[in-house]
């Protein structure tokens, strides 16, 4: 696992924070360092450098390679991996919700029920030849499908229990479950929105969904866009509230305005879309063999999959069974982006009564995937108060 994690230097200066330095460890080139391994590896390999969201970089790598050598990928392996991606996904909200959101409004962490939900999610991808599933053309899939169903079925459950407030039928009858406040996100989300309504809006773009061709173009012929991209020269948000995964986001867009509390209750409102799709996956499910591969073709291609924080997307040069080049762009370079959506809505952010409590909020909305801390200074001295790490 790499150790990684971005630290936020600013001023506290009249309710506000003003940034020193937004730094980050976040180590860059790690595609680009495994040019010339067996292309076979390279699957395999990428859940061990990120494992938060291995099946992610496996699945995202495999689609570029398989695009690159000409494979056409059967649909019972097509609805294996979008089960494998939908569970992480899952598991990705649950440990947002259960484990990073709670210490934000000083409540208790829910290890437990966090280590309950992600087990059940890593149970699907145990599933296949005990979780060797990321191979060039797929796996030979022989899954019990009445045990695959009741694992489906039961993290589907689970993940809709995690924000039981997003099956009211309309963002009003929402608001009023809200201020309830049975669940974390739903404390959360009513604070945000209390407390700091017009905090966390900023006027770059939000990136519509882009299909591989549109990342090979650029991770192609641009050598910084994987560390710091941009559509048509500007960075822009990615994650759920630019995706509008459920329909009251688009609501809250329109009511809320593109504000913190509204990007929080797209992160919790996944937790319902992922359980919906899971099921959905899981009818198109069947087992099967791999497609054939010829894994000495010389060729290019992108490979792209939705992530609970965005698009993750993978480009890939073969030739002979090797990688010739490899680049990626995840979601954290999108948000984190030195000017990105976190520094933008940060710098245009009002005077608020805490302003390290607002922007752990802002930056907790944007999730960033490894440690987070923020450290208040003063001038030139040491910092003054440090936060603790938000891990997502």
């Amino acid at each position: 696992m790499l150790d990684q994690h971005i630290r936020l230097e600013a001023v506290a200066i009249d309710g506000r924070l003003v940034t020193k330095h937004l730094v980050t460890t976040r180590a860059g080139g790690i595609a680009a360092a495994l040019a010339g391994r067996v292309l076979a590896d390279v699957p395999m390999l990428l859940p061990r450098l990120f494992p938060l969201c291995g099946a992610a970089h496996a699945a995202a790598s495999l689609a570029a390679i398989e695009t690159a050598l000409r494979i056409e990928l059967l649909p019972a392996q097509e609805a294996f991996r979008d089960l494998l991606l939908l569970a992480e996904h899952g598991a990705s909200v649950a440990w947002r919700v259960l484990m990073d959101w709670p210490p934000l409004i000083s409540e208790p962490a829910q290890v437990r029920a966090c280590a309950d939900l992600r087990r059940a999610a890593a149970a699907i991808n145990a599933g296949a030849q005990g979780g060797q599933w990321a191979r060039i053309g797929g796996a030979k899939l022989r899954l019990d499908r009445d045990e695959l169903r009741r694992g489906v079925h039961e993290l589907a459950l689970m993940l809709a229990g995690l924000f039981p407030e997003a099956d009211a039928p309309s963002l009003s009858a929402l608001e009023a479950k809200l201020s309830a406040g049975a669940s974390t996100p739903a404390r959360v989300i009513a604070i945000a929105h209390r407390e700091l309504a017009h905090y966390g809006s900023h006027d770059l773009p939000r990136l519509a969904a882009m299909d591989a061709g549109w990342f090979a173009t650029r991770l192609a012929s641009q050598p910084g866009f994987s560390d710091a991209p941009t559509y048509d020269g500007v960075p822009a948000e990615v994650g759920p509230l630019a995706a509008q995964r459920h329909p009251l986001v688009a609501d809250a867009l329109r009511q809320w305005g593109p504000m913190l509390a509204t990007r929080l209750l797209a992160a919790a409102l996944d937790a319902s879309v992922v359980a919906e799709r899971l099921l959905r996956a899981l009818d198109r499910f069947s087992n099967g063999d791999p497609a054939a591969t010829d894994l000495t073709r010389t060729g290019c291609g992108a490979g792209v999959v939705e992530t609970a924080r965005g698009p993750l997307a993978y480009y890939v040069e073969t030739a002979e069974g090797r990688v010739r080049t490899l680049s990626s762009v995840a979601p954290t370079e999108w948000n984190f982006h030195a000017k990105g959506p976190f520094m933008a809505a940060l710098a245009a952010a009002p005077p608020v009564a805490d302003p390290v409590f607002a922007a752990r909020l802002l930056a907790a909305s944007f999730d960033p995937c490894v440690p987070f801390t923020i450290d208040v200074v003063s001038g030139d001295r040491r910092p003054a108060h440090a936060e603790p790490a938000l891990h997502a």
